[in-house]
């Protein structure tokens, strides 16, 4: 018999690599694409709602402004605000200081003492609306007039 035919050894540098260190390494690379992928995708998402709250801040802001400059008005229904961009809307609430130290939402001219809480609410009614930004505003009737 004849001595079984001897496979040549591999010389330095011809190693190959094995079917599970490429699957291994296939993973690793999926792990961290699906990583990055899921971090871009909330900073995303936050820099969105982050910029929705800032311009909700500016609505809010803006309309305090215009209420701040509006004349005094005795037992008001409400003040004129700017009307906001589209996507969102602003609520005014007008309470009243009743004088002994509280505010109510009741008033009648005759017993107006001349301060008003009022609260202005922008809301975001856009496709996925953020928190509502409340602002409030006590305004006192001038006694220079």
């Amino acid at each position: 018999m004849t001595a079984p035919a001897r496979r040549p050894r591999r010389q330095r540098g011809e190693e190959g690599e094995t079917l599970i260190e490429v699957l291994v390494a296939v993973v690793l690379i999926g792990v961290a694409f699906v990583t990055i992928l899921g971090g871009m995708g909330t900073a995303i998402i936050s820099s969105v709602t982050q910029q929705e709250v800032t311009s909700a801040d500016s609505i809010v802001r803006s309309a305090a402004e215009k209420v701040v400059g509006a004349p005094y008005v005795s037992c008001a229904g409400g003040y004129k605000t700017p009307a906001p961009p589209a996507g969102y809307t602003v609520t005014v609430e007008v309470a009243y200081w009743d004088g002994v130290g509280a505010f109510g939402a009741a008033c009648s001219p005759t017993a107006d003492t001349g301060v008003q809480r009022i609260t202005l609410t922008v809301h975001s009614t856009g496709p996925r609306p953020v928190r509502d930004v409340t602002l409030e505003v006590v305004k006192r009737e001038s006694m220079l007039s």
